[in-house]
């Protein structure tokens, strides 16, 4: 038998359903105390309870000085899936197998679904990381400018995700950003890969997206991940 909610997690469902309903809006800063009290009629000891549950569960974040805001992605946790418990070793493959089973249609969402505002932002980091490539010679690289470098990385693929305007892709975004981080901290990754055929590779599936072509940047993400996997597969 299910144990029944006591009032602070009523009010705290009443405030979650406000979030859902629009009534406070992503990034908004929720009413004070006071007026929350006011308006669902307890206590400002219960609302000040139901912020802690809701806090607890991602939905809330408080910065200290400013107030209580709803968070950006309400609901989702830092770890969602528990990978921060999983050996590196192991998550680096499945995160691997992961990409190369999914990314690649990923990409034809994106040239489909990418809006305009996308599309100027991933060429701006396409233009960023031809000009870091445009200032080295070849391997071995700089350590400096691998780590900028791979935070545009990071950022366009991030990007491509997001351009599926999938909630389901959205959300597990952060995941590109760990399996990119795995790849350029891989020791023979950073020694040895080519930089310049990777900003092509990522230069032609912007032009890919940006065209709406949905079959050529299919190729070309799965083209990527399978070029990732053959470095790696060598460590």
């Amino acid at each position: 038998m299910l144990a029944s909610k006591n009032l602070s997690e009523n009010i705290a469902d009443k405030i979650k359903n406000r979030i859902i309903t629009g009534e406070y809006a992503v990034n908004e800063q929720l009413p004070s105390e006071q007026e929350l009290a006011s308006s669902l009629n307890v206590s400002r000891t219960t609302i000040r309870e139901a912020v802690k549950l809701l806090v607890a569960r991602h939905v809330l974040e408080i910065e200290r000085g400013k107030g209580t805001f709803v968070t950006k992605i309400p609901g989702l946790g830092n770890d969602p899936l528990g990978l921060d418990f999983v050996p590196d070793n192991k998550l680096r493959q499945d995160l691997f197998e992961f990409r190369c089973t999914i990314e690649p249609e990923v990409c034809m969402l994106a040239a489909q679904n990418a809006s305009s505002n996308q599309l100027a932002e991933m060429w701006k980091l396409t233009q960023r990381m031809e000009q870091l490539v445009s200032k080295i010679n070849g391997p071995p690289y700089d350590e400096t400018m691998i780590d900028t470098y791979t935070n545009n990385e990071i950022l366009f693929h991030t990007l491509v995700w997001n351009m599926t305007h999938n909630v389901i892709f959205e959300r597990l975004s952060d995941l590109i950003s760990r399996a990119v981080t795995f790849s350029y901290t891989t020791l023979l990754y950073r020694k040895s890969f080519d930089l310049v055929s990777n900003t092509q590779s990522h230069v032609m599936l912007y032009n890919a997206i940006a065209e709406r072509d949905t079959e050529r940047a299919r190729k070309l993400g799965e083209e990527h991940v399978v070029d990732f996997m053959k470095v790696l597969s060598t460590e």
